[in-house]
């Protein structure tokens, strides 16, 4: 009798555990005999972290092999696999796959082929295998194969190798190696070829070395067919969380040294060229370095440094080529306990003007602050800064520049109306000229300045609506007094100077008024809704008010943000007038279209109105367009029309680029054309420019 209630147990119970791995099998019948268990109809095999569908599964309690046929589909924690017939062991996790599927879901990466077998987790071996990290079907793209062999930490095979496109074979190699290591290796990267109406065709293959856990190089040497070897070096490195950076060099001795110039400031190309980059981010030393051979060297074939910026979204973008200077800077900074102290320097390259010692530089720069901090058992707040720097201008004066700043303040609040803060501020500054000394009548000037301020604060807060609203009000009004010890500048004497060299070196003496209004309508959450602040100061020494400065952000929504700036005030013949004002508003919803608009004004020398639209149309295509006109010049700076083609795995971006001629150069239409793979980085550039009645063409193949 208990043998015939097992029997009808294992015959028709639909939930079985396995002692050996803990696995349940569910099935419409179940058989067992010895150590095999025959399941058979909606098979659900589960393991921890393991859940396997089939029509029919045999397993083996005591070797833990599952055979599996019809419709088998086996789930693990890092992918999945589907196969007609599946083979799996639940204790090696070997599997062998007969027309069948791989599925990674960190890539992702599909595999898909006649006949997978992994070993481990860590040997894969195939037949007929095609690989696509693209989840459309049919893919995009894919790599097919006749067949495969991947160790894991060692080097990938794969043999007869087609790249296909909706299944379309575009590629063929006979044979590939790759390294398929969880671990970077030192090797060779895909090859760099490329043809540039300056350069002419251009070869490189990358030399990948790795320097250790964190730090790598890279190195290509390049032949430029018009202008000789370039070789590039990228070496990269991160020291720890917070610290990290990057040396990127560029040196090239022209085979066009000494031949004329087209659309540059020099007459003739530079025998040598070169281009250094170097940054660090975070720690006590930062530094952000880029130097270049010559005022030149964006204008004419630039640099390979990075990918270019397409599509601009305000009217202060700015192209490589139209750069007017390169800066370089450097700072070691330190604090603690209230004190901080800076050793910094900076050095700024004139691109604009020919002569390259025409630098501006401040090196080094000492400084060294006392933060705010109060007076034992009194409400007096007090704070201090020291600060001397070396100064080469760009007009070549040398000079030592020292400043020293003390400020004592007697903060008084009287909660929750309004804070009065009266303050007394001493500066002493000097400066000696060390060279040039032909520019000023003395080599050595001292100032000793004196402010004497006090500032009015409070905010106002109105009940909050139903729903949670509510508006804030912050006027705040400041009155202060500065003038130089021992009497101010007298306009008729030429010798009473102080040296102005550096920006904010133009003191005098003043007497001011300055009232501003912030408001602020925020939402329940303490988030600013729209802001609107206006200020505008007044001079007793000159008995005028100078123009108001407003500004206004609004950003209600998602999909809508604008911002507004506005300088105006009395003019001649007229009540008010704006002096200079700019503007910026951007539209968008969730399928990506977007419409944007900036605008940039000044009274005396600019007006600029950058506009742009990007419609979302069938199929994942989208089109965009924008132009930037100068009112000023009354011209176009440059208009851009595109189409893009964005998918999960691939993209396409093609657009055509215009602008005006200039005293550099003809008028410039260049069409552009990148094709991007998932994986494999931009592996298509393409270039058409049009400069005058002159057509160049460009192709440029980049692997990442």
């Amino acid at each position: 009798m208990y043998r015939i209630l097992a029997l009808l147990f294992f015959m028709l119970n639909v939930s079985i555990p396995l002692s050996a791995t803990m696995l349940d099998v569910e099935a419409d019948t179940i058989k067992k005999s010895g150590d095999r268990i025959e399941a058979d109809g909606n098979v659900v095999v589960t393991g921890t972290g393991t859940v396997l569908n089939a029509d029919y599964v045999v397993y083996d309690i005591h070797t833990e092999d599952l055979w599996a046929s019809g419709g088998c589909r086996l789930f693990e924690e890092k992918g999945e696999m589907t196969a007609q017939t599946m083979y799996y062991n639940a204790r090696r996790l070997d599997a062998h796959l007969e027309n069948g599927s791989v599925f990674v879901y960190a890539e992702p990466m599909k595999i898909s082929g006649e006949s997978i077998t992994r070993y481990g987790q860590d040997y894969y071996v195939g037949e007929n295998i095609e690989y696509t990290p693209c989840l459309d079907d049919p893919p995009a793209w894919s790599m097919a194969s006749s067949s495969l062999e991947i160790p894991v930490e060692g080097y990938a095979q794969v043999w007869h190798t087609r790249l296909l496109v909706r299944h379309v074979p575009v590629l063929y190699l006979p044979y590939l190696l790759y390294p398929a290591k969880l671990q970077r290796q030192s090797g060779l990267l895909f090859p760099q070829i490329g043809h540039g109406s300056d350069y002419g065709y251009r070869y490189g293959v990358p030399v990948y070395l790795v320097l250790g856990r964190s730090a790598d190089m890279t190195i290509t040497p390049m032949n430029l067919t018009k202008r000789g070897l370039l070789t590039t070096a990228q070496f990269r490195y991160r020291l720890d969380y917070a610290q990290s950076g990057e040396i990127y060099l560029e040196s090239l001795r022209d085979k066009k040294g000494g031949d004329e110039a087209e659309g540059c400031l020099l007459d003739t190309i530079a025998e040598r060229r070169w281009y250094v980059k170097a940054k660090h981010t975070g720690g006590p030393l930062t530094w952000d370095i880029n130097l270049v051979s010559n005022e030149d060297y964006f204008r004419d074939i630039g640099s390979f440094y990075g990918q270019d910026q397409y599509w601009k979204t305000s009217s202060t973008d700015e192209d490589e080529s139209d750069r007017e200077d390169l800066i370089s800077r450097m700072e070691w900074y330190t604090s603690g306990n209230g004190f901080s102290l800076s050793v910094s320097g900076q050095w700024k390259q004139n691109l604009a003007v020919e002569g390259d010692d025409k630098t501006f530089q401040e090196i080094p720069k000492l400084k060294a602050r006392m933060n705010q901090r109060g007076l034992p058992y009194t409400p007096i707040k007090y704070s201090s800064e020291v600060s001397t720097t070396r100064v080469y201008s760009i007009d070549w004066i040398e000079a030592i520049k020292n400043n020293a700043q003390a400020e004592v303040s007697l903060p008084m609040s009287v909660n929750p109306y309004f804070t009065l803060r009266p303050y007394v501020e001493e500066s002493y500054r000097d400066t000696f000229i060390t060279d040039r000394r032909d520019v000023y009548a003395d080599d050595k000037y001292r100032e000793h300045w004196q402010k004497r301020g006090v500032s009015l604060t409070t905010a106002l807060y109105s009940p909050r609506s139903a729903s949670g609203w509510y508006h804030q009000v912050a006027p705040s009004a400041s009155w202060a007094y500065k003038s130089r010890i021992g009497g101010n500048y007298d306009s008729s004497d030429s010798a009473d100077i102080f040296p102005d060299i550096l920006s904010g070196d133009d003191w005098e003496k003043a007497f001011d008024m300055q009232l501003s209004l912030d408001n602020y309508i925020r939402d329940k959450s303490g988030k600013s809704i729209l802001d609107f602040r206006i200020g505008r100061k007044y001079s007793y020494i000159t008995k005028d008010w100078e123009d108001f400065q407003a500004r206004v952000r609004f950003a209600p929504c998602s999909w809508l943000s604008a911002k507004h700036t506005n300088s105006f005030g009395r003019q001649p013949f007229r009540s008010y007038a704006t002096q200079e004002h700019s503007s910026e508003l951007k539209l968008s919803d969730e399928r990506g279209d977007e419409i944007y608009l900036s605008e940039e004004y000044n009274r005396l020398d600019t007006k600029l109105v950058l506009a742009g639209i990007k419609i979302a149309l069938i199929w994942n295509f989208s089109a965009r367009f924008e132009a930037e006109h100068d009112y000023t010049k009354r011209r176009y700076d440059f208009s851009r029309q595109g189409l893009t083609y964005d998918s999960q795995c691939w993209s396409i971006d093609l657009y055509r680029e215009t602008k005006p001629a200039t005293e550099l150069g003809p008028r410039e239409t260049t069409i552009y054309l990148t094709v991007s793979l998932l994986g494999l980085g931009d592996v298509i550039h393409t270039s058409q420019r049009k400069r005058g009645d002159l057509d160049i063409n460009a192709f440029e193949n980049t692997g990442n």
